[in-house]
């Protein structure tokens, strides 16, 4: 009897380290941007920040014109006297460092807009991915897009298509593919 319980007992452990083996680490990948940009709620954001920035952009065209306007009565002026030529060439330098001066604040602004627009939905998107990840006991989850791994194998687990389930998003994985 205790022959059989030592040898059953060395049977067990000697087997621990197969069972081991046999269940080999879980990976997964995803294309994080791929699947951000089939988020209704990205292009929706994508639309209002090109809609600002459209908004800027013919703001500062106005600007320009503006500025070209005194830059051409500035080189067609030959009658004022150097004085008034000086002040109209201080005019145009004042404008120009106001319309960098704008452009600086405009690329602020559109990061911040974008920051704020485009985080709760990626925010979204990486709460997915863990959650799938963690019902999958995925130990590592790769995100391919950002250009890092180097080869992908047939044993790791693609998320896109569990994350589009997810979401409740139709895609076609050709789309894919074309990234």
């Amino acid at each position: 009897m205790k022959l059989v319980r030592s040898l059953f007992f060395a049977v067990v452990i000697a087997m621990i380290p197969v069972s081991a083996m046999a269940q080999s680490p879980k990976f997964g990948h995803v294309n994080a941007t791929f699947v951000l940009s089939k988020m209704p709620e990205y292009n929706d954001a994508m639309r209002q920040l090109s809609k600002l920035d459209s908004t800027y952009n013919l703001e500062l065209e106005k600007l320009a014109v503006e500025i070209n306007k005194k830059v051409d009565e500035y080189n067609k002026d030959t009658v004022s006297p150097q004085l008034l030529k000086d002040v109209k060439a201080q005019e145009i330098q004042e404008l120009q460092v106001r319309a960098q001066q704008f452009q600086q604040r405009i690329e602020q602004d559109i990061t911040t807009q974008q920051q704020q627009l485009i985080r709760p939905i990626s925010n979204k998107v990486i709460k997915a991915i863990n959650e799938i990840a963690a019902e999958k006991k995925l130990i590592y989850v790769f995100d391919v897009s950002s250009g890092n791994p180097v080869y992908v194998s047939d044993e790791s687990l693609d998320l896109v298509p569990l994350l589009m389930e997810k979401f409740g998003i139709q895609y076609n994985p050709s789309e894919l593919m074309r990234r």
